[in-house]
Parts: structure tokens; sequence; C-alpha cells
């Protein structure tokens, strides 16, 4: 099931968003992003020291108001990665994030953006957010949309920094890896 579902949300992050409605086409933009979140987790691999047993749940925590209402939830549901359970949070101060391993921001609030890079800077925590100026401001995953599809870029240092490995499968589908060439 859990191969059926990556699948599945490759191949939605690759079709055209061209829902009639702006609340339908919305909602598939986060299903797709929720998709996404689900795959991305299964192609870094956190330090030992992130985690404070072996069976700790992997934390997926949404920053501020959630876009995705229960899309995440049913995207991450049963889902393992490195035999690790994944769960999903809902946190609304970024002080917060050090509890987390991944944590999605949502776009809009450029303060809480700029409070949460900052904390996390502090610990092994994947930032994920969706506003275009994103990578800059420290973040690590910027998710874009690029001809009608959810795509995404990536910062390279600001993750190799904090301590995570993002494999090499996960860099070839970016549509950008900022110090791509500064691995060795």
């Amino acid at each position: 099931m859990a191969a059926q579902r990556k699948i599945a949300f490759a191949l939605a992050g690759a079709l055209f968003l061209a829902a009639p409605r702006a609340a339908a086409q919305r909602a598939l933009e986060y299903e797709v992003k929720a998709g996404f979140l689900y795959n991305i987790i299964n192609f870094v691999t956190w330090p030992p020291d992130a985690f404070a047993g072996a069976t700790d749940p992997v934390r997926v925590c949404v920053v501020g108001t959630d876009p995705f209402g229960r899309l995440l939830d049913r995207a991450i549901e049963g889902g393992t990665a490195n035999r690790r359970p994944i769960v999903a949070n809902r946190i609304a101060n970024p002080n917060d994030i050090a509890a987390c391993h991944l944590v999605f921001l949502p776009g809009g609030n450029t303060e809480r953006i700029d409070r949460a890079v900052r904390a996390a800077a502090q610990h092994p925590v994947l930032t994920v957010g969706e506003t275009a100026d994103f990578l800059r401001r420290g973040g690590m995953i910027a998710f874009v949309i690029d001809g009608g599809r959810v795509r995404f870029d990536i910062n390279l240092p600001a993750a190799t920094s904090r301590g995570l490995m993002l494999s090499s499968r996960l860099l070839q589908v970016a549509r950008t890896v900022i110090g791509k060439g500064q691995t060795g």
C-alpha cells in the first residue's frame, strides 16, 4: 500500500493543476504537497541524535495555520521512514519545532517563517516552505508551482549544515538545487 501511495503521489505531482474552481485547485495543490512531504521524508537521513530512541516516530509539524486539513494525515497514515512511524503535529509557536523532524511553514507570514527558520537552525529539522523567497530566508526545501505543477527547489547547504543528508535521488527530481556542486 505504501508503495502504491508513493507512486500515486508522484504522478499527482506531475499532473497539471487545472481544476475548474480555485477551491478545488487549492485542495489538489495541498494533496500533492502532502504526498511530497511523505515522499521527501523517505529520502532524508537524520543524524542519530535527532531521535531519543530507536522506535521514536518521525514528526512532521505544520507551524501556524494548517492549509492541509486532513490531507496530510491521510498521506502519512500508516507510513514509515527507516522503520519509524510517521506522525503529523500542528504547532502554533515556532519555538516548539525542536520536537519536530520536518517542519512545513505555510506561506504568508514571513515573520513566523523567519522565527521558525532561526529556531530550526539549532536542531536537525528539515524546513519546508512555499514562499518565493523561502530558500533565501534559510529554508531547505521550497515548493513552487512551475507550469501548473507542484515542484520543489532545495537549499543543500542549509540542510547539510544541520546534519541532514538528502539522497541523491531527491536532488535529481528537484527543479533547482542550490549548492549541489559544493558536496564532496
